[in-house]
């Protein structure tokens, strides 16, 4: 009697007080029900989506599309009059409907079919109970996963992040949130409000309930769902990505920046993000990692001794000896001037240099290195409304240029940092912004991934304006202007590391090569170009980087193919 008392008190609980707050996971009952009552049709999440810089979509593509439901099987209809609108045979139509057992897109060949403005006209026109063209929203590949990131459920999240939006009903306790990349940052201005979809109720046996009246449920919201503008390009992105698989690098990766405005075009990063597994393998962007740069950092190198006159047309280095200077290097270069050695990448040059640079200032290579823009968070990071930094890279890393202190007046220490070793680790991104600073003659600007934000309608939401950076601490123009010209003769010069590759490319390109060691095993080597093209007026910076380099130079024929794509796609018919 007492347990059939407590099933009772129980049960009028959840019928009177707990419908909507049901268990500790705050279910709805009375919403589960009606969902048990309905089919729907989703047109849209409500969650915003990105496009690229063209208004080409990224991670999802919204069109219009005919939308039929199940019971139409069990009715007449003028299937004839779709079918002559869409120009298609009525039998596609019938064998669509046949075997649907809840609403669907019309699929013509395996794919849907997409229709004109005029058709969907015309067939809204019909009033065919269960016949619908509408724009609906379909996921595609996500040709940019490491820069859009991906979205999971995750209620405690929503909790924490929108407490005032649940407490007001705008929001679902269900809604997905931003994981990674843009999707974390943005998610404020992505967050679903509720989606748009077609609805009818049905009974226990699945058959429409009130006749097959379909209504259209939609938040009372226009503005969503928004649309991330991104600075991208879709074409360039995805020539990049199969060129370096087709080259064979299958970890690493690729960035390319518009050399003026400092705008990203291509951001690939390798393995292959899985956005069903988004901590596993491939979920680091390498972009934003940072890694040991090997002879990039003789750019750093360099800057400071062209600052402290410390180099002159006429000196020659005896770039026979090796990087210590106490045997003789396995690549025998011989007497070499500044230029050849940056060209050639003599280490003996930079060992020498760097040491004599640290008795002028111990820290004078972290500072160069902070002047070139390799220390800093390089992304685009601000304030929008009442929200703090906001960033278009969030998992951005720092670099790290130090010379220990049991280190200072170790000729070995120093020389392994001059060439990129030892405590140096530095970002692609943040290399590529260091090209970019010299391409433009010292002005470092933060890299851009997004313009703007977009309303449903149109209007803009948030524009993120191009931002310089710390221009105090900036090299000289006419650092610089030396900077390029070392840069312009590791392509040019006959001995030059990258001519045999790009000397021939449509474009002039400057930049310079980089060899890594990974670790303690000798064995794992990283590879890099660093460069801009046109060399005289500069476009483009890229930087591709190999973490798994096994001797063939992929980086550079990676390289020369995108020189290729752009100059043909983009500027060859100008």
């Amino acid at each position: 009697m007492l347990i059939l008392s407590v099933l009772i008190i129980r049960l009028a609980y959840v019928q009177l007080f707990a419908t909507h707050h049901y268990s500790k996971n705050d279910i709805d009952l009375v919403a589960e029900s009606i969902k048990q009552r309905t089919q729907s049709f989703v047109l849209h999440s409500g969650r915003g989506y990105f496009s690229d810089r063209r208004g080409e979509p990224l991670d999802v593509d919204y069109y219009p599309s005919l939308i039929l439901f199940p019971f139409l099987k069990d009715q007449k209809w003028p299937v004839h009059e779709v079918a002559n609108i869409l120009d298609v045979n009525e039998d596609a139509l019938l064998k669509e409907v046949s075997n649907a057992k809840e609403p669907i897109v019309f699929h013509m060949n395996g794919e849907r079919r997409k229709l004109k403005e005029d058709e969907m006209t015309k067939i809204n026109q019909l009033k065919i109970p269960g016949v619908y063209a509408q724009y609906v929203q379909e996921r595609t590949e996500n040709i940019a996963p490491h820069l859009i990131g991906v979205t999971g459920e995750n209620v405690e999240e929503v909790k924490r992040r929108y407490s005032d939006q649940l407490a007001n009903g705008n929001i679902s306790i269900h809604a997905e949130v931003g994981v990674s990349g843009m999707q974390r940052s943005f998610d404020p201005f992505l967050i679903s409000q509720g989606d748009a979809k077609l609805v009818y109720f049905v009974d226990n046996l699945q058959q429409p309930l009130f006749g097959f009246d379909v209504k259209y449920s939609a938040p009372a919201n226009p503005y969503h769902p928004t649309q991330v503008v991104t600075t991208i390009d879709k074409q360039t992105q995805l020539y990049v990505t199969n060129t370096l698989k087709d080259v064979g690098i299958s970890n690493g990766g690729a960035v390319i920046l518009d050399a003026k405005t400092n705008d990203l075009i291509s951001l690939v990063s390798l393995p292959n993000f899985n956005i069903n597994s988004p901590f596993g393998i491939g979920a680091e962007n390498q972009i934003v990692t940072s890694h040991t740069p090997g002879s990039i950092f003789k750019i750093v190198v360099a800057a400071a001794a062209i600052d402290h006159n410390l180099t002159h047309k006429f000196d020659l280095f005896d770039c026979d000896k090796n990087l210590y200077g106490d045997d003789e290097e396995p690549r025998q270069l011989g007497m070499l001037t500044f230029e050849e050695s940056f060209s050639q990448s003599c280490n003996y040059t930079f060992s020498y240099l760097a040491n004599e640079l640290l008795k002028i200032d111990q820290q004078i290579l972290h500072k160069y290195a902070q002047k070139l823009g390799l220390t800093d968070q390089v992304g685009w990071i601000g304030d929008v409304y009442r929200l703090e930094e906001i960033t278009h890279f969030p998992e951005e890393e720092r670099g790290k240029v130090t010379v220990e202190e049991k280190d200072i007046g170790d000729y070995y220490a120093i020389a392994q940092t001059s060439i990129g070793q030892k405590n140096v680790r530095v970002t692609p991104l943040a290399v590529a912004n260091m090209l970019a600073t010299i391409a433009r003659g010292g002005e470092k600007h933060q890299v851009r991934g997004s313009s703007k934000i977009k309303y449903e309608n149109g209007t803009t939401v948030v524009e993120f304006p191009k931002q310089l950076v710390n221009n105090e601490e900036r090299i000289s123009t006419y650092t610089a202007m030396r900077l390029q010209q070392l840069l312009r003769s590791v392509v040019k010069m006959e001995e030059g590391t990258a001519n045999p590759l790009l000397h021939s490319a449509p474009y002039s390109i400057a930049g310079k090569t980089g060899t890594a060691e990974k670790g303690i095993n000798k064995n794992e080597m990283t590879h890099w170009f660093a460069g801009y093209f046109p060399a005289e007026d500069p476009k483009y910076v890229m930087v591709i980087l190999d973490l798994d380099h096994k001797g063939e130079v992929k980086t550079l024929k990676a390289y020369r193919k995108i020189v290729e794509f752009l100059y043909k796609n983009y500027d060859g018919n100008e």
